[in-house]
């Protein structure tokens, strides 16, 4: 709602709601004041005067975007000749072709989609239960970016030639454990905001090593030439699967009705609290279930050497990856234009990744989607790396992990 207060209606021509769940939600003494007119007033929670609407967001984003443009002047290299352009494009197949470069692309795609799947009743629980405020949620967010940054910079002065599958089994172990903790907000043993803050932001540092290692690899496969086009495909290969993870994370609500709207959540009963709980282990354990991909990201520095210096090639997997990203990308794109473009009309579709539009949606479409997914990730990551034990030319053993 506007100016985060619920009920609030901008056109004092409108009459104020009756519906009972938002009634539930309006500040008590604010109807006591202002019983007839209670909606179009400020409540004592609201951060700002006026409402930003996502597509005015939007405008601002790529507004600033536009005016960094000139920064990129100083960004001068010597002008070269270019290649002819099918030729530049059987090179760049040439190299996807290869197993060095498809593989990693695939455990990128592979990995994240479980990885950033996420419990998306935690920001209902976190106004119900602890009463997060928009300043610590946006402090939150500037310290996770910052913890970017510093990770980066731990990285690159301790841990440049630290095992990359390590770094992720650390990384994803300690992230879990920043999750499991959350079962003590859920459960009323602490639940403190500045708490979640500290957890949350300790668990986007975590997460920062298993980003890492997905674009570790590439200044290695990259062939002279063609650095840019390959960081691109891999960068874009790993980001436009985030959407089908948020679908996958909107639909597990399927499961647990007692956790879609901040209204039951509020009421705190022992089924609440047991659902969430579920839910929470549930996403724990799709996360967890990324570390299965690990085998597919080479261990350092001379691994992927040695990969890049076997020269094995597929034509095969090539198209698959091609495929694959195409997929995604169409997939990602249509989300996010519907979502900025035509949020109030089609953004609450679940297929789209929102709660749906009306209480009889099906959720077929998206629980196929969900399906679709899965096995992606799962059968992808089967076939290149548990397959060929099945067949008797790998064994498996923990050293594949590590």
């Amino acid at each position: 709602p506007e100016m985060n207060c619920a009920g609030y209606q901008p056109d004092a021509a409108v009459g104020c709601t009756t519906d009972e769940a938002v009634l539930a939600r309006v500040e008590p003494g604010l109807i006591q004041s202002y019983p007839t007119d209670w909606c179009h007033q400020k409540c004592s929670r609201a951060t700002f005067d006026f409402d930003l609407p996502i597509h005015t967001l939007a405008m601002g984003m790529c507004m600033v975007i536009f005016l960094s443009l000139p920064l990129y002047a100083n960004l001068k290299e010597e002008k070269v000749q270019a290649e002819p352009r099918l030729e530049y494009l059987r090179a760049f197949w040439s190299q996807l072709e290869r197993k060095a470069c498809w593989q990693i692309i695939l455990y990128g795609m592979v990995s994240h989609i479980t990885m950033n799947i996420q419990n998306v009743a935690k920001p209902e629980a976190n106004y119900a239960w602890l009463e997060l405020t928009t300043f610590q949620q946006q402090l939150m967010s500037m310290l996770e970016s910052l913890s970017f940054f510093v990770a980066l910079k731990l990285i690159r002065r301790y841990a440049l030639n630290f095992s990359w599958r390590k770094m992720v089994l650390i990384g994803s172990g300690i992230s879990v454990l920043f999750n499991c903790s959350y079962y003590l907000v859920v459960f009323d043993i602490l639940r403190s905001s500045w708490f979640y803050v500290i957890t949350d932001v300790s668990e986007s540092f975590m997460y920062t090593l298993n980003i890492f290692v997905s674009l570790a690899c590439m200044v290695e496969i990259s062939e002279e030439g063609y650095e840019s086009i390959t960081y691109a495909l891999i960068t874009t290969s790993s980001n436009v699967v985030r959407p089908l993870s948020n679908v996958i994370s909107f639909q597990l609500l399927t499961f647990f009705p007692s956790l879609v709207t901040q209204e039951s959540i509020a009421t705190d009963t022992f089924l609440v609290r047991q659902e969430f709980a579920s839910l929470q282990m549930m996403v724990i354990l799709l996360n967890l279930s990324s570390l299965l991909s690990t085998p597919l990201l080479p261990r350092q520095k001379k691994e992927t050497l040695d990969l890049v210096a076997l020269g094995e090639r597929s034509t095969a997997w090539g198209k698959f990856v091609i495929l694959s990203v195409l997929v995604f990308m169409m997939y990602s794109t249509t989300v996010t234009f519907i979502t900025v473009h035509d949020h109030e009309t089609y953004g609450c579709y679940k297929i789209f990744g929102g709660r749906g539009c009306t209480e009889d949606e099906s959720s077929i479409p998206a629980l196929m989607l969900v399906l679709a997914g899965l096995l992606y990730c799962y059968g992808t990551n089967f076939v290149l790396t548990y397959l060929p034990i099945l067949r008797g030319e790998s064994k498996l053993s923990l050293a594949m992990f590590t």
